[in-house]
C-alpha cells in the first residue's frame, strides 16, 4: 500500500483521470452533435416542390396544375425567408369522396417522406403535415368533388 492512496486507490485515480479526459474529448468535439446544418430557403423550397409533385404522382394526379410555381423568397423578418409551392389535380383514383381523396393524398405523403399529421381529427377533408428533418409543412386536401390539392411552406430560413 502507498503512503496516502487507499488500497487500489492509485489505479481508480488513473481510470478516473482517463474516463473524465474521454468524456471531455468527446463533449469539446460534439461527438454525437452530428445533426446537418439547416437547410437553405432554396434548397428547402425545392424538397417541398419534390414532396408535393411526388406524392400527387402516387396518389394518381390527372391533369395536374400548378397553381402557386415558389421559387420566390417571401420575407419573414430576421433576415430569412421562406418558399412555397402548391398544385391541384383532378382525382385519377376513380373515387368522388373528398374524405377518400384527401386519405389517399395522406397515404402518398406517407411514402414519399416522413411527416408528423397535425389536427387530424379536426376536417376529414384537409390534413396538415409538418416535417422537422425537410423543414417543410404539406396540406392536403380535396377542395370539391373528384378534386385534389397540395399546398405547402417551408421554414423561415437563410438564404445562404
Amino acid at each position: 500500500m502507498l503512503a496516502g492512496f487507499p488500497e487500489g486507490g492509485m489505479a481508480h485515480c488513473g481510470w478516473q483521470s482517463i474516463s473524465i479526459a474521454v468524456v471531455a474529448i468527446f463533449v469539446l468535439s460534439g461527438c454525437g452533435d452530428s445533426a446537418p446544418p439547416p437547410p437553405t430557403a432554396a434548397q428547402a423550397g425545392a424538397t417541398l416542390k419534390s414532396h408535393i409533385d411526388r406524392t400527387l404522382k402516387i396518389a394518381m394526379a390527372a391533369d395536374m396544375k400548378i397553381t402557386d410555381p415558389g421559387g420566390k423568397d417571401i420575407p419573414c423578418g430576421n433576415g430569412k425567408y421562406k418558399r412555397t409551392y402548391a398544385a391541384q389535380a383532378r382525382a385519377g383514383i376513380g373515387a368522388k369522396d373528398s374524405e377518400i381523396i384527401t386519405l389517399a393524398l395522406v397515404g402518398a405523403l406517407d411514402s414519399v417522406a416522413k411527416y408528423e399529421l397535425i389536427d387530424v381529427a379536426v376536417n376529414l377533408t384537409e390534413q396538415k403535415a409538418v416535417s422537422k428533418e425537410y423543414r417543410t409543412r404539406i396540406t392536403l386536401s380535396s377542395p370539391g368533388e373528384g378534386r385534389m390539392e397540395a399546398r405547402g411552406e417551408t421554414e423561415c430560413l437563410a438564404l445562404k
